[in-house]
């Protein structure tokens, strides 16, 4: 408990230095929020034109899809406000601050996750929610507890796997002093998840379900609230999230033992 009180003292500290960091360029924060903000009401209103000349796609109704883009929304905003301070870890080594931090008494993943706490990406939650509420009211059927929980717990579940992406590609940097690559290619692959996995082809759909399981971090948990995910679905997203933590752990822990100072 001591242990965990001294890293939530930490995380604070770092996340009031962001937001203080932000707090400081209103107009370019209040410019970034407001860009975010767009983005998304400029999606819902593509996603109500699409459903202006379909009644349904691949099964699932206007008000369904809108459920799935705000998961999307939710684990994707979620994990930027959370694991935002591993982009960093190329400039860190630049910079030579890397070094420094290992040698500290924290956990340095810890460290540098907690380095980019993003309070603008927190603020655009608050629509979100709104707009899935609705969506929800609009679905027919009346949502069980059960379903909520587990959407709740499969949504926890999905920035376990978030958190593991990250960290394999901040390994990856380590190892090859490169970024910028690697997060794109995550960032482009997870819009895909704007739309369930089982509109996609069967090819497609094991990717997105095995190797690049943006179903399982966003597809699972909306189908589970609305009642369409088995129980054999929910087992595989739980072992899943173990099974990738484990192995970005590892990854990160082999980059670190083969780390070479940007001084050396």
């Amino acid at each position: 408990m001591p242990e965990l009180r001294r890293y939530g003292r930490i995380w604070a500290a770092l996340a009031h230095n962001s937001l203080r960091t932000q707090l400081s360029t209103v107009m370019a924060s209040g410019g970034y929020l407001i860009g975010k903000l767009i983005r998304i009401s400029f999606f819902m209103a593509y996603l109500l034109a699409i459903f202006d000349h379909l009644p349904s796609l691949k099964g699932y109704t206007v008000h369904q899809m809108v459920l799935f883009f705000m998961t999307f929304n939710l684990v994707d905003v979620a994990a930027q406000f959370l694991f935002r301070g591993l982009y960093g870890v190329k400039y860190l080594i630049e910079e030579g601050d890397f070094d420094k931090i290992l040698t500290q008494p924290a956990h340095a993943l810890f460290r540098i996750s907690s380095m980019g706490v993003d309070f603008l990406d927190l603020f655009t939650l608050v629509p979100v929610g709104f707009i899935t509420f609705w969506a929800l009211s609009k679905i027919p059927g009346e949502i069980s507890l059960v379903a909520g929980l587990l959407y709740v717990l499969l949504v926890a579940n999905a920035m376990l796997i978030a958190y593991a992406c990250h960290v394999f590609i901040g390994a990856l940097s380590v190892r090859t002093h490169e970024f910028e690559s690697a997060i794109w290619v995550y960032r482009d692959i997870m819009t895909l998840g704007r739309f369930p996995v089982t509109i996609y082809s069967d090819l497609l759909r094991g990717l997105f379900v095995t190797v690049i399981p943006v179903g399982v971090m966003v597809t699972f948990p909306a189908q589970a609230l609305m009642g369409m995910l088995t129980w054999k679905g929910i087992v595989y997203a739980l072992g899943l999230s173990v099974v990738l933590h484990l192995g970005a752990q590892a990854f990160w822990r082999n980059s670190l033992r083969n780390y070479t100072s940007i001084s050396s």
